[in-house]
């Protein structure tokens, strides 16, 4: 048996509508005036039923398309956000070491500071995600270390911002 997605239910419900609705005007014109009247009320409202049924399911199948699509794009930027985040505190990492000054080499430190950078620039990263990164590269750069881990507070504080944020879902049509 095939999972029930909600297309498949879509189908589902508007089937057993169309034939709901044949049967009962098919009924309803045999009790009223005979075979003839139940054959054509039938005939006509199962007609209208299949157009109605199909308008409606390709309608709907095109809003959670649409919806779909708004909540991959807004996943993806929640992902991208934490991995600056993570991205920004691995470089943290390296420019504070706590084995001691001498626990990180110049080659890692430089590769750790580029990786940062790059990710931190990234088109698909929100925007006040990537003004909070800049702020904690800028005094990583600078060795400040106060200043780096209010920084990254706010880099926090703007990660989970984004991810408590509504999906912004596209108007129908």
């Amino acid at each position: 048996m095939s999972s029930m997605t909600p297309a498949r239910a879509l189908l589902l419900a508007t089937s057993g509508i169309a034939c709901l609705a044949t049967a009962a005007s098919a009924l309803v014109g045999l009790i009223i005036e005979g075979p003839l009247t139940a054959l054509i009320l039938g005939i006509s409202m199962g007609a209208g039923s299949a157009v109605g049924a199909f308008l409606v399911r390709r309608r709907a199948t095109a809003a959670h398309a649409r919806a779909r699509t708004a909540v991959m794009a807004h996943g993806y930027a929640e992902g991208i956000a934490q991995y600056v985040l993570l991205i920004v505190c691995n470089y943290e990492a390296a420019v504070f070491p706590r084995s001691g000054p001498h626990g990180v080499t110049p080659d890692e430190r430089a590769a750790r500071r580029t990786d940062a950078y790059k990710i931190a620039a990234e088109e698909e990263v929100p925007h006040r995600v990537r003004e909070a990164a800049a702020d904690v590269l800028a005094a990583l750069d600078d060795g400040d270390r106060s200043r780096s881990v209010a920084a990254q507070a706010a880099l926090i504080i703007a990660v989970h911002e984004h991810a408590r944020q509504p999906v912004p879902l596209p108007p129908g049509r």
